[in-house]
């Protein structure tokens, strides 16, 4: 319903585009339509094309550069069409260079968000005080990095060692990785081994599963296939130093359990989280849960004595606003909680927006992230 109602905003607004282009009758502003509209059409033509054919649905260079030509064409006229629609009712001319203005700076922002905002990771650090921490875990710092989709990265190795030396600068004593490692398949995550084993930190680095890991989206000639995708990438995570935590616990330090559980998510997503089942793996003590999606929370993690939840999955649609005490994305119409930190009684969720990007090749207003959390424990 939601895509129903985009779609039928996007017209509506290309429409209202088209018109006031057209209004100035001028050869060149007439041209300028024309373009327009058969390049958008193309864009989305080619999308519907790309999407149908099996080969082409693996080109992600290709499918990644169709959608951001339709965004950075078709985003641009929403901001458009309130002032636009208000000009063509008015007669006013000024509203309509509002218009106009409005959306040259979203489609420089987009070209932004394309150009230098996919590659502009940030360090977010927060603190969180607990009163039944162990003393041994103290002042202990954790890196969480999530939704990586190397696949979508293609060999610009230079641009992520940046990102790599910013998680090492941290000198953090855990990494912990909530999953999406690849897009679909394991074998994107050839030739980046050497880069992220270069992760450095002092105790140990961790790693769970998230719905594009299980290579759902893609078409396989058999289930076994699949299979060997699957053990290939859990494989993967061992080589690189991660340990893969699978509807599984591990105590970090006496009283300290860190659960990890396999993607569970609401709606249509993969529910092979098995919560009480991991739970039943610890005993009394701080507890930290590593789990993809953000929906977990609500729906399962608020009935336990979880202490901590790190979570990813949304990227923040990659697309928002984060300035001026402003925080809002559209995909805060499907997630409550989407970014950021969350707390719900005594318990907490943090939501990173992600390491990499996925389907647009760009990022706006909401930037990659890496997430320094410092535990402490209350005097």
């Amino acid at each position: 319903m939601l895509f129903i109602f985009f779609l039928l905003l996007i017209i509506a607004s290309e429409w209202v585009f088209l018109i006031s282009i057209w209004d100035y009758s001028n050869s060149y502003f007439d041209l300028f339509g024309f373009l327009h509209l058969s390049v958008m059409i193309s864009s989305i033509g080619l999308f519907i094309w790309g999407f149908r054919n099996v080969r082409l649905r693996n080109n992600y260079r290709l499918g990644f550069s169709i959608f951001g030509l339709f965004i950075a064409l078709s985003i641009p006229t929403l901001f458009f069409l309130i002032p636009g629609l208000l000009s063509l009712v008015t007669k006013i001319e000024f509203l309509r260079t509002i218009g106009f203005v409005f959306a040259s700076l979203n489609f420089l922002a987009i070209l932004h968000g394309i150009v230098r905002g996919r590659w502009n990771w940030k360090l977010r650090k927060i603190i969180l005080d607990f009163n039944h921490l162990p003393a041994s875990m103290d002042q202990k710092t954790f890196i969480q990095i999530s939704d990586i989709h190397v696949g979508s990265f293609f060999n610009k190795t230079h641009k992520v060692k940046k990102a790599i030396e910013l998680i090492n600068k941290c000198e953090a004593d855990y990494l912990v990785f909530t999953g999406d490692l690849v897009n679909n398949k394991a074998s994107e995550f050839e030739g980046w081994e050497a880069l992220f084993s270069q992760i450095k930190v002092k105790q140990g680095k961790y790693s769970i599963l998230g719905n594009h890991d299980y290579g759902d989206y893609v078409h396989w000639e058999d289930s076994d296939e699949k299979t060997k995708n699957l053990h290939k990438l859990i494989a993967t995570h061992k080589a690189i130093g991660w340990t893969p935590l699978l509807n599984e616990a591990v105590e970090l330090q006496t009283g300290f359990w860190l659960l990890g559980v396999e993607n569970w998510g609401s709606r249509r997503f993969k529910k092979n989280g098995k919560l009480q089942e991991t739970l039943a793996q610890t005993t009394e003590g701080f507890k930290l849960l590593l789990s993809h999606d953000p929906s977990h929370f609500d729906a399962q993690v608020v009935h336990t004595d979880i202490d901590l939840t790190l979570s990813g999955h949304t990227h923040g649609m990659q697309f928002g606003i984060e300035r001026f005490f402003l925080k809002w994305s559209p995909v805060s119409l499907v997630y409550p909680k989407w970014a950021g930190l969350y707390k719900v009684g005594t318990q907490y969720l943090y939501v990173n927006r992600g390491f990499g990007y996925l389907g647009f090749p760009g990022r706006v207003g909401i930037y990659p992230e890496i997430t320094e959390i410092t535990l402490r424990r209350k005097p």
